[in-house]
C-alpha cells in the first residue's frame, strides 16, 4: 500500500506561489512607474517634445538633399580631420539614403511610427515572461530608448530590423550599417542569409563609393564634443537599451509546448 506523503509544515509548498505574487507586483510597479513617468514626460516636456520631434529625421534628410544637390553626403568638416561631434553630422553610410527616399515624401510621423509598430509587434507576438516585461519596462524607462523615435533617429529602424531578426535571424545584419551598434549584428550570424544580407549591402553602396569609402574615415576622426559629451567610440551605449528590447522580448518568450500550434 502506497503511503501519503505529508505535506511540509514549514509552508514551503507556498514558496512558488509567494515568488510570483512577488514578480506580478514588481513588474506591475516596474511597468507602472515607467508609464506615469513617460505621461508626465509628455504633460511637463510638451515643449520640449515639440522642439525635439524629427531632429534626426531632419538632419538625414538634410544630407539627401545635399547628396542629390552633388554636395557629398557628408558635411564637409567631417571630412577634413578630427573634429568633436555636433548635432546635423551624418554618421551613418550612404547606403541609408535607399530607406530615406521614400520617406521624404512619408513624413517624419510614418518614419517613426513603422518601426515603432514593428517593435510592438515582435514583443507582443513573444508573450514574454514577467521577468523580461521588467526588463523591457526599464529599457522604456531610459530617457534614450523612447527619444529614438521622437528624434527620427535612424537606429529605430536597426531595433526593427532586430526585432524581426527573433524569428527570421537574417535582418539582423543590417546593424552592421553602424558599427558602434554592430554586437547585436551577430546575433544572426549563423544565418547564411545573414551574409548575403551582408553581399546585398555592399553591391548597394556602389552607387555611393566615394562616399562609402570615406565611412570609416568619418568614424575614425570623429571626437567628443567637449561642450555636450557628445560622441566619442562608445556614443552608441545610449542605444543599448532600445535594442536590448527585442532580445529580451525573445529571451523570456512563451515556448509553444506541443500540441498547442495545430490546437490539440
Amino acid at each position: 500500500m502506497t503511503r501519503a506523503i505529508p505535506a511540509p509544515i514549514d509552508g514551503s509548498s507556498h514558496a512558488p506561489d509567494r515568488r510570483r505574487t512577488i514578480l506580478i507586483a514588481a513588474t506591475a510597479a516596474i511597468v507602472t512607474l515607467t508609464v506615469v513617468g513617460w505621461l508626465l514626460v509628455v504633460v511637463y516636456q510638451a515643449d520640449w517634445l515639440g522642439r525635439s520631434f524629427a531632429v534626426d529625421y531632419k538632419i538625414y534628410m538634410g544630407a539627401l538633399d545635399r547628396w542629390q544637390a552633388g554636395q557629398g553626403w557628408y558635411q564637409p568638416r567631417q571630412l577634413s580631420g578630427p573634429y568633436p561631434i555636433e548635432l546635423g553630422d551624418v554618421l551613418y553610410p550612404p547606403v541609408l539614403i535607399y530607406l530615406l527616399l521614400p520617406f521624404r515624401y512619408l513624413g517624419p510621423v510614418v518614419w517613426s511610427a513603422i518601426p515603432a509598430a514593428i517593435l510592438v509587434w515582435a514583443v507582443w507576438r513573444h508573450r514574454p515572461a514577467l521577468w523580461a516585461i521588467a526588463l523591457i519596462a526599464v529599457c522604456v524607462a531610459w530617457p534614450y530608448a523612447p527619444a529614438k523615435y521622437i528624434f527620427g533617429n535612424p537606429v529605430i529602424w536597426g531595433a526593427a530590423a532586430l526585432a524581426i531578426a527573433t524569428f527570421n535571424r537574417w535582418p539582423a545584419a543590417l546593424l552592421l550599417l553602424k558599427p558602434t551598434v554592430a554586437v547585436f549584428a551577430l546575433f544572426g550570424i549563423r544565418d547564411r542569409r545573414w551574409w548575403l544580407v551582408v553581399a546585398v549591402v555592399v553591391v548597394a553602396s556602389i552607387p555611393f563609393l566615394a562616399d562609402s569609402l570615406r565611412y570609416p574615415e568619418v568614424l575614425i576622426n570623429a571626437q567628443t564634443n567637449p561642450i555636450d559629451g557628445r560622441g566619442g567610440p562608445f556614443y552608441s551605449l545610449t542605444e543599448f537599451p532600445l535594442l536590448c528590447i527585442p532580445i529580451l522580448a525573445w529571451l523570456g518568450r512563451r515556448r509553444v509546448k506541443p500540441g498547442e500550434a495545430d490546437g490539440r
